[in-house]
């Protein structure tokens, strides 16, 4: 059986944008921000940094099924079954950060603070 039959449109689901691996402070800050919004994460995935947004597409039909498959997008045309998000671990991204805290904690352990103990001198 074709999992197109059990297709649930994961990739109709969400939109993903590579961006810059940040190398300053103020680009960990704008990841921050971005982890502050309702249905963003930030992944990362063979070295590559992306932005993820949890919205439907607009065109996707109450089955599942794409209202305007005969003008849709390059980009769907081109998704192939083999990248297709129904396959479990298809896209279990090596880190993905969905909260400030996620990604608080990766930073603590990415960066450990270099702040020598005091010696108590008596």
């Amino acid at each position: 059986m074709s999992p197109c039959r059990k297709c649930t449109a994961e990739c109709c689901r969400y939109i993903a944008q590579q961006i810059d691996a940040p190398r300053s402070k103020e680009a960990f800050e704008h990841i921050r921000w971005f982890l502050a919004h309702k249905h963003v994460s930030v992944y990362i995935e063979k070295r590559k940094w992306y932005l993820e947004f949890k919205t439907d597409c607009k065109y996707m039909g109450p089955d599942h099924t794409c209202t305007i498959y005969a003008k849709r997008p390059q980009i769907c045309r081109e998704h192939k079954i083999s990248e297709c998000e129904y396959h479990p671990g298809a896209f279990d991204h090596e880190v993905v950060f969905t909260t400030l805290e996620s990604f608080d904690t990766y930073l603590k352990k990415r960066f450990p603070s270099k702040k020598k103990k005091r010696i108590r001198r008596t």
